[in-house]
Formats: structure tokens, sequence, C-alpha cells
């Protein structure tokens, strides 16, 4: 059976619809993203804009199409971090639902971070080992430590944190202008250390660190590929040159420097950057750089994976 799972997230509208062979192997058929801000604004208002939904379910109503086209036997939606703080949330699922026929399900930032680890880690190791997964959505933020398992068996995460920075909410709060300036950049540097120094986030760094061996820190979401992109100058985007890369942490900042002294339209002259990811970009890196700080790493694994494929793993094992 295929399967198909929309990920509506605060950034973007991801799908992906994949089928499982005789050998339990997943095959992707559709795997896409569109960027359409849902979340622009709502750090200012509780309330998603009516322009921001309607660039949303036109992505969503769209992809729906294309699943039942490709004969799904099974379509989920999911809605994260800014619905979940929409005061109007009601509104935009009963406008999908009038459009698509299709509820949406809106998830809880600890059901989010478990589902990226089983997303991300699949099939990620060809031995079993500790992992770090750390998702830096538009809204939020994942941080997931457990065991992942080698070839096809599932992972087991032990701790999730869900952190309420993301990419496009920092954005909305501390960036005006490009380039950044000095002041807005410590700003808004000092707003993801503070984010990060609570007690839930120090139990999981040391329960991390407690591991039988150093965990492997991997990177989820559109911050941690375009980074890959842009390090290698890929123009289209090609998820199997992205996925399983590995970026060091001194990469990392100088992408952070080189970007924040560029005016936005010198960004979108920057060869793997999307146009629609430029103004965000700096806040979902400077959080990247941050976590990778906390657990004293230098480098981390890229994975194209996320939420919509732990999405179809729990999907298939229900059904």
């Amino acid at each position: 059976m295929i399967y198909g799972a929309i990920d509506i997230g605060t950034g973007s509208v991801l799908c992906l619809a994949a089928e499982r062979s005789d050998d339990e192997a997943w095959h992707e058929l559709i795997s896409e993203s569109v960027i359409t801000s849902l979340g622009a604004g709502t750090e200012m208002n509780s309330s998603v804009a009516l322009e921001s939904q309607g660039r949303t379910i036109a992505a969503v109503v769209d992809y729906v199409q294309r699943l039942k086209a490709l004969g799904a036997g099974h379509i989920s939606l999911v809605g994260t971090s800014a619905l979940r703080r929409a005061e109007n949330r009601e509104e935009f699922i009963e406008r999908v639902r009038c459009e698509t026929g299709l509820s949406v399900e809106v998830i809880s930032g600890e059901e989010e971070g478990r589902l990226t680890f089983w997303g991300a880690t699949q099939g990620l190791l060809t031995r079993a080992r500790p992992v770090v997964v750390m998702d830096v959505g538009g809204g939020s933020s994942e941080l997931v430590f457990g065991r992942a398992a080698s070839g096809r068996a599932p992972a087991s995460p032990n701790i999730g944190v869900s952190i309420p920075i993301g990419a496009l909410a920092l954005t909305d709060r501390f960036i005006s202008a490009y380039p950044i300036s000095t002041g807005e950049s410590y700003q808004l540097k000092k707003e993801i250390d503070e984010a990060l120094c609570t007690e839930e986030v120090r139990t999981l760094v040391e329960s991390a660190n407690r591991a039988s061996e150093r965990p492997l820190l991997v990177g989820v979401g559109g911050s941690a590929t375009t980074l890959v992109a842009m390090r290698d100058e890929l123009d289209p985007y090609v998820p199997s040159r992205v996925h399983l890369s590995s970026v060091t942490r001194s990469v990392l900042h100088k992408h952070i420097e080189r970007l924040g002294a560029m005016s936005l339209d010198r960004r979108h002259r920057v060869v793997g950057l999307p146009k629609g990811r430029a103004p965000v970009i700096d806040a979902g890196l400077s959080i990247l750089h941050a976590i990778m700080n906390l657990f004293g790493a230098d480098s981390m694994t890229v994975s194209d994976r996320g939420l919509r494929h732990g999405i179809i793993i729990r999907d298939a094992s229900r059904l």
C-alpha cells in the first residue's frame, strides 16, 4: 500500500509518498516541500493570518490531489508548532477539511520529536548506537536523545524536549533588516542560549553524555539541509547528495558570519539557498550552532528525512 504524509509546518509544507516492498524496505514516490510561512507574524499575533492560511491550504490541496492520483491508500495531515499556538487553528482545520475531506492532526511537541526521531534514524546506521536528533523548525525546535537501531529495526527515543524557538519565529522577533546589525545578532543568540538553558535540556544533555559511547548528532530540517546545499552549491537540490552528509561546526559558523553580512538581494544569489528561506536562515543556523556547542560537538550528520517519514512509519504500524 502507498502511504502519504503531509507535514504542515510553521515555515513549510512537506509531502511524502512511500510504498513498502515485500522485503520491508520503503521506496519514496514523492518527496517535496514548499515554503508557505504559515506561522509568519504569529509571534506578534496569536492567530494565523488569512493570507498565510491561503498559501498553505493551496499547497496542502495540491499535495492531497497528487497523493490520491498516485493511489495512496492512507493519507495523514499533521500540523505542528504554528497550529499548536494559533487561536484560530480550528478555522484553518475546517477550511482544510472542506477542501480535501481530510482532518488535520495537530500533534504535541513531544510527539513531533518522537516521530522525527523515528523518521530521521530509520536506516541511518549499520549498527545500533546512541543518537541525538536536533530538528530546527519554523516555530519550535525538537531535541531527542535515544538509541537508533541498525538496519530497519525501530529506533528507541529515550528523552525528548520541545524548545519554543524556531527559525521563522525568531526572525520575526529579532531581525528587522539585512545585513543584520550587531545588536540584533547579539539579541538573537542571547535568546537562543536562554531557551536552551532549562532543566529539561540539561537533563537530556547529561543523559546523552552518560551514554556508553559518544552520541551521533543528527541535524534535521530545512536549516540543516540548506547548509549542505549551500556548502556544496547544489542547484537544484538533490536529496541523495544531502542525506547523511557531515558538516563541521567551523563550516556552520563561517556560513552564519558570511550570510549575516549580506543584504537580502545578495542572499538571493547564493547557490543552494532558496529565496523563501533566505530571510530566516540566520536564526536556523544559529540554533544548530548553539546546540552543537551544548554537546561540544565538532560535527553533525545531516538527515534529509524527518517528521513526514516518522508519520508513515507510525501509520504503517497501525494498519
